[in-house]
């Protein structure tokens, strides 16, 4: 098979009903599931390994925006809360295009910076259970 590579220009991607994809530098479904315990017994084929429950975050760095409706403000205002998100990655990219549902516990983000130096901020968002993945048609 030959290589085949995309690049990462354009998602779709809201939290709770709020678009908020023109405020993001980078984004990460972060998958940080245990392997799960290695058990052994003394029968021959005596080794498994216990179920590990799923660990998923969803990392996010990101221009500040304070205005009523931007991020920052509503990681700030539902802090501690938990919110839907959805993320298509490669949208409109025929059988590539993916999408992300699934809820996060959201939490405020670390507030200032450096002077003179655009805001920027990140925040890992710890997801309930598993995210979900559709490929689009």
């Amino acid at each position: 098979m030959s290589v085949h590579q995309q690049r990462l220009k354009t998602i779709e991607f809201a939290i709770g009903a709020t678009q908020f994809e023109c405020q993001l530098q980078n984004w990460q479904i972060v998958n940080n599931t245990d392997d799960g315990d290695r058990q052994f017994t003394f029968c021959p084929d005596g080794e498994f390994y216990e179920e590990a429950d799923d660990s998923y975050q969803l990392s996010l760095k990101f221009f500040a925006d304070w205005r009523s409706a931007g991020i920052s403000e509503y990681l700030w205002a539902n802090d501690s809360s938990n919110a839907t998100f959805t993320l298509v990655h490669l949208p409109g990219v025929v059988g590539e295009e993916q999408t992300w549902t699934g809820t996060v516990k959201v939490k405020a983000p670390t507030v200032g910076g450096d002077v003179r130096t655009t805001e920027v901020q990140e925040v890992t968002l710890p997801c309930i259970g598993k995210p979900e993945k559709v490929r689009s048609a």
